[in-house]
C-alpha cells in the first residue's frame, strides 16, 4: 500500500511538469547572404502550438551582445525554457523569437562598405523569416529586444526605423557618449586608434568622431526625431542598479525630455545572465501587451490623422 501511494504520488509531482507547454528551439538554421557574400546563421524559437496550427504568429527580434553570437540566448540566456514558462499565460500571446547572429556587434553597416550588416538585417533576414515561417508581417506585430550592445542595436533600429516595430525592450544597453568613445569606452587607448576606429572609421582631421558614428548615434537620433514618429513604438528600458552608468541615464532622458514615450526599470542586478535571464520575462510581457493592444497611445486628432497618412504611404510603397 506504502509503494501504492509513493507511486502515485511521484505521478502526481511529475505529471503537471510533462504537462508544461513546450515550444521547440533551433540553433542551426542558416541562409546565404548576398549582401555580406557568406553563410548568415541565426537560432529561432517557435511556440508550442506553431506545429498543430495553420495561425501566423507576431515576431520578436532578440539581440544578443558583444562577444557573444547566435546560439547564446538559448545556452546561456536560456531563452526557450522562459519562453516556455512566459508565454501563453497571464494575457501574453505566443510569439516566434529570433536570434541573429550580429557577428561584429555593432548592428549597422560599417564605414568600408564590406560588411553592410544593417542593409542584411532589413533586406535579408527579415523577409527570409517572413517567406519561411508563419509570421504576422504589419509592424504591429513586430518587436526587437537584446542585451548590452544588442541593446544599442534595437534601441538604434527602432529609433532609424520606427515604421518596423511596435515595441522595443533594451537590457543593460551599451551606450557610449561621444566622449567615452572618444576616451576609449572604459578601455585602455593604444595611442593611435580612437575605440571604434575598426568599424566606424578614423577621426575627421580636426579630431571630430566620423560621419558614419554620428549617423548611428543613439543621442542624436533620439534629439533628431520628428514629432509624427515619436508614438509610433512602444519603448522600454531596464538596467541593473550595479551596472548603471551616465551614458544609459542620458539616454532615457533624452527620450522624456524629447517626448519620447518610454519606460525606465531599475532592478537589482549587475551587467550579466543573472540578470540578463530575469529581464527576458519581462521583455516577452512588455512585446506581448504591445502585440495585443493592452498598450496603446493616446493621440490627439490630428496626430491620428498624420499617422494614418504615413500608414497609407507605407502601404503604396
Amino acid at each position: 500500500m506504502n509503494k501504492f501511494i509513493s507511486t502515485l504520488f511521484c505521478c502526481l509531482v511529475v505529471l503537471p511538469l510533462c504537462l508544461r507547454a513546450q515550444g521547440t528551439a533551433f540553433s542551426n538554421c542558416s541562409f546565404e547572404s548576398k549582401i555580406l557574400g557568406r553563410v548568415m546563421h541565426f537560432s529561432i524559437y517557435l511556440p508550442e502550438s506553431y506545429a498543430v496550427s495553420d495561425i501566423e504568429y507576431p515576431v520578436l527580434y532578440l539581440l544578443h551582445g558583444g562577444g557573444d553570437n547566435y546560439k547564446d540566448w538559448l545556452l546561456k540566456g536560456q531563452a526557450a525554457q522562459i519562453a516556455d514558462e512566459t508565454l501563453g499565460k497571464d494575457g501574453v500571446p505566443e510569439m516566434i523569437i529570433v536570434m541573429p547572429d550580429g557577428v561584429k556587434n555593432w548592428y549597422c553597416n560599417n564605414y568600408t562598405g564590406d560588411f553592410r550588416y544593417e542593409d542584411f538585417f532589413y533586406e535579408e533576414l527579415i523577409p527570409y523569416v517572413e517567406q519561411n515561417y508563419r509570421c504576422r508581417t504589419e509592424r504591429e506585430y513586430r518587436a526587437i529586444s537584446g542585451l548590452s550592445m544588442g541593446g544599442f542595436g534595437c534601441l538604434l533600429y527602432a529609433l532609424k526605423h520606427p515604421g518596423k516595430y511596435i515595441a522595443c525592450y533594451g537590457m543593460s544597453i551599451g551606450m557610449f557618449s561621444d566622449e567615452r568613445a572618444l576616451s576609449g569606452g572604459g578601455r585602455p587607448m593604444d595611442g593611435k586608434k580612437w575605440y571604434a576606429e575598426e568599424y566606424f572609421g578614423p577621426l575627421k582631421a580636426d579630431g571630430s568622431l566620423p560621419d558614419l558614428w554620428m549617423e548611428n548615434n543613439v543621442y542624436r537620433l533620439i534629439k533628431d526625431m520628428p514629432d509624427r514618429q515619436k508614438k509610433k513604438v512602444h519603448f522600454a528600458i531596464e538596467v541593473g542598479d550595479d551596472e548603471l552608468n551616465r551614458d544609459q541615464a542620458e539616454v532615457w532622458m533624452l527620450m522624456k525630455e524629447n517626448n519620447i514615450p518610454v519606460e525606465v526599470r531599475i532592478n537589482d542586478g549587475a551587467h550579466n545572465w543573472i540578470f540578463w535571464r530575469q529581464c527576458l520575462p519581462h521583455a516577452l510581457k512588455f512585446v506581448g501587451e504591445c502585440f495585443t493592444q493592452q498598450r496603446m497611445f493616446s493621440f490627439t486628432p490630428e496626430e491620428f490623422m498624420e499617422m494614418m497618412k504615413e500608414s497609407r504611404k507605407a502601404e503604396k510603397k
